[in-house]
C-alpha cells in the first residue's frame, strides 16, 4: 500500500479556476464568496453592542476564517487527478494515487476536543503537572472555548493550542510551586483578557471549615 499526503497549499484555487462558471449581467446568479460577504455582514448587525473592540474584532476574524474554510473544504471535495497534476505533481506518482480522500478544516469545536483530550491534550498534560504540587487545574468551559477561539484565528491548527494555554498559565506554572495554593480556575476572562487566574489556597480552605 501507497500512502502520500501533504498541506498542498493553493490546490483549491486550482479546482476554483476549472470549476469556475462565468456569468455576467443583472440576472447572475450571486457567487458563494458574494453570498458569503452578505452573511458576514449580517453577523456583524447582530453582535452584542457591549462587546470590546477587541472581542469584535476577533469575532470579525472568526467569522472570516470559517467562510474560508467552508469555502476551501468545498472545493477540495471536488479534487480530480488533473488538479493534482496542475499543482505540479508527476503523473507517475499521481497514476500510483487512486484514492484521493481530503479532510475537513478544524472547527472551533475540535479545537476544544483536541486541547481536552485525556490522553495528549495540553490541558491535561498541565493538569498532571500540576497534581505532582497537590494543585489541581481548572479550565472553565468558556475558558476551554476562549483557547479554541484564539487557536482558530492563528490559522495554524492545534499547533497554537499549546502556546495558547502556557502563555495562560505562566503566572500560575511560578506561583504554585512551594505555595499553599491548591487549586488554580482558568475563566475566559484569564485567557482573553489577561485576568489573574482564581487561586485557592489552603488557609481559605481551613478558614471556611
Amino acid at each position: 500500500m501507497f500512502l502520500a499526503s501533504g498541506a498542498f497549499i493553493g490546490l483549491d484555487n486550482i479546482i476554483k479556476k476549472r470549476t469556475a462558471a462565468k456569468s455576467l449581467g443583472f440576472g447572475a446568479p450571486i457567487t458563494q464568496e458574494q453570498q458569503q460577504k452578505i452573511e458576514s455582514i449580517q453577523a456583524e448587525k447582530e453582535d452584542p453592542v457591549n462587546l470590546s473592540e477587541s472581542r469584535k474584532e476577533r469575532r470579525k476574524l472568526i467569522r472570516q476564517t470559517e467562510e474560508m474554510n467552508r469555502a476551501r473544504d468545498k472545493l477540495l471535495v471536488q479534487v480530480e487527478p488533473r488538479d493534482i497534476l496542475d499543482y505540479g505533481v508527476i503523473p507517475e506518482l499521481a497514476g500510483r494515487i487512486p484514492i484521493v480522500v481530503t479532510l475537513d478544516s478544524l472547527t472551533q469545536e475540535d479545537l476544544m476536543v483536541i486541547a481536552t483530550n485525556k490522553e495528549r491534550g495540553v490541558i491535561s498534560q498541565l493538569k498532571d503537572l500540576l497534581s505532582l504540587n497537590n494543585c489541581d487545574l481548572q479550565f472553565s468551559d468558556d475558558a476551554i472555548r476562549a483557547v479554541a477561539e484564539l487557536a482558530f484565528c492563528k490559522k495554524t491548527g492545534a499547533r497554537a493550542l499549546k502556546s495558547i494555554v502556557e502563555t495562560t498559565l505562566l503566572d500560575a506554572m511560578f506561583e504554585v510551586p512551594g505555595s499553599d495554593i491548591t487549586s488554580v480556575m482558568i475563566t475566559s476572562d484569564t485567557v482573553l483578557d489577561n485576568a489573574p487566574p482564581q487561586y485557592t489556597r489552603q488557609s481559605d480552605v481551613v478558614a471556611e471549615a
